[in-house]
């Protein structure tokens, strides 16, 4: 099990429309994520609790990846 947070740093600059694809496409993928997924609320940071063989491999599969920061943690129950 994993820890994973990702938290986006998108350009000012970036084209709104642009902007508004990039996110909605990664929501879709988060969405189904094998495990909770969790937004905090004020920007776009996640925070997500997966089951996964490759946990970065899911990381790596996101729109927003060029401007993600991304922290996995593995977990373990105690």
């Amino acid at each position: 099990m994993w820890l994973i947070r990702l938290v986006a740093r998108l350009p000012l600059d970036m084209d709104p429309e642009v902007r508004a694809d990039l996110l909605q496409r990664t929501a879709d993928l988060l969405a189904g994520w094998p495990g909770e997924v969790w937004r905090i609320p004020g920007g776009w940071t996640v925070v997500a609790r997966v089951e996964s063989a490759d946990p970065h491999a899911l990381v790596a599969g996101l729109p927003l990846g060029p401007w993600l920061d991304v922290t996995v943690e593995p977990l373990v129950r105690l």
